[in-house]
């Protein structure tokens, strides 16, 4: 492990399944795209000021996730990283059985590492005997199947009820992480569909039954939407809307970045593409754990943090608890919550999903946790 970050590039080799390259042609045909294409945006009808809501703690998230699922009539589907056969992995496993029981369809899509033998645990195995279902994402089968694909892991947490009702961000099931600062993002309105066509993509990749009735086709979303569902698929490389987005976003940064990241362990672009935008005189703040959940990763990124930081960066260190909250917000116009950290994993490995929007009222309920963060921490 090298020392400092300045000096990590040059000793280490970072894999990558999106070239640099290749990135900077994105840009510059996006950035084409939208100085063509915004006169004929111009007469854009306002969008549809569809419900949401924010929570910021494990214990309103999962609060609201059983909520949710205690409403739902038709459907059930749920990503997860980390689903514990204990707590409230084992809470809400048993409503999902007494749901199931009622007549809705459950699907539960978890991770083969992260939650590993859930469907054979006795509350999986009751969900299962109630009709529900549980499929795991690249178990070590896949790993002999398919070697590269088979390292992906799905480290989305969605919950989606109903077709109708979307949670994505960044909470997990398990009572360790109970008093953790993290973020999910409950939404309605038309960017669910979306969810919804790439749950059922996801759930058929890894072996789940096919949906009872075919899949409306999924276009592009509306650029003029309220809401917008982004995601990384690395068995399908076009499919790096998240980190091409974040990419974009800062590249094209006027006055300000701010990001908070459990790990910050950028690849080379990354890297970059913040040093530039400290360069052009714009503001980059991160927030990180002031101690994690891995010792050894906090070494990796305040070291990151320290050379940014010397760049012109604020770097903040979260005191309370761990923070593994996804944000990020652009120009103070445009924000984002997701289960995408910033290191090389969901840069490259990593299944995973958020929510964009430039709704202010959105964007005004993120600084006003960013700055309740912010007063609990200190500079790096």
């Amino acid at each position: 492990m090298v020392a400092e970050a300045e000096g990590f590039f040059q000793t280490v080799p970072v894999s990558r399944t999106i070239g640099s390259k290749e990135i900077i042609r994105e840009f510059d045909s996006v950035i084409e795209h939208r100085a063509n294409g915004s006169a004929a945006q111009g007469a854009a009808v306002t969008a549809v000021d569809h419900p949401w809501e924010l929570f910021h703690s494990n214990e309103e998230n999962w609060n609201a996730t059983l909520e949710l699922c205690d409403a739902a009539r038709r459907s059930i589907s749920i990503e997860q990283y980390i689903f514990a056969q204990t707590g409230i992995g084992s809470r809400l496993l048993r409503l999902l059985a007494a749901k199931s029981r009622e007549g809705v369809r459950v699907r539960v899509l978890v991770d083969a590492f992260g939650s590993c033998g859930l469907a054979d645990s006795p509350d999986g195995a009751r969900l299962r005997r109630a009709g529900g279902e549980i499929v795991s994402y690249n178990s070590l089968s896949a790993l002999r199947r398919r070697p590269i694909s088979g390292l992906h892991r799905l480290h989305r947490k969605t919950v989606l009820c109903d077709e109708k009702h979307l949670m994505v961000g960044g909470s997990c099931f398990h009572d360790r992480m109970a008093d953790w600062r993290d973020t999910m993002v409950r939404v309605e309105g038309p960017v669910v569909a979306a969810a919804a066509s790439a749950f059922e993509r996801t759930w058929a990749f890894a072996g789940g039954r096919a949906d009872r009735k075919e899949p409306s086709a999924q276009g592009p979303q509306n650029p003029t939407a309220d809401w917008r569902y982004v995601l990384s698929e690395p068995v399908r490389p076009s499919r790096q809307d998240i980190y091409r987005e974040l990419l974009t976003r800062i590249t094209e940064a006027r006055t300000s970045v701010f990001l908070t990241t459990p790990y910050l362990f950028p690849d080379r672009t990354f890297w970059r593409a913040m040093c530039r935008l400290l360069r052009r005189g714009a503001e980059l703040r991160l927030l990180l754990p002031a101690r994690s959940d891995h010792a050894w990763v906090d070494v990796v990124s305040h070291a990151f943090g320290r050379a940014l930081a010397r760049r012109g960066a604020e770097i903040w260190l979260y005191e309370p608890t761990m923070i593994h909250a996804k944000l990020a917000i652009v120009d103070g116009a445009w924000g984002m919550i997701s289960s995408f950290n910033l290191d090389i994993l969901s840069f490259g490995m990593n299944v995973e999903n958020g929510i964009v929007s430039d709704r202010p009222a959105f964007i005004a309920a993120m600084k006003e946790q960013i700055d309740r963060d912010l007063s609990h921490s200190r500079r790096l």
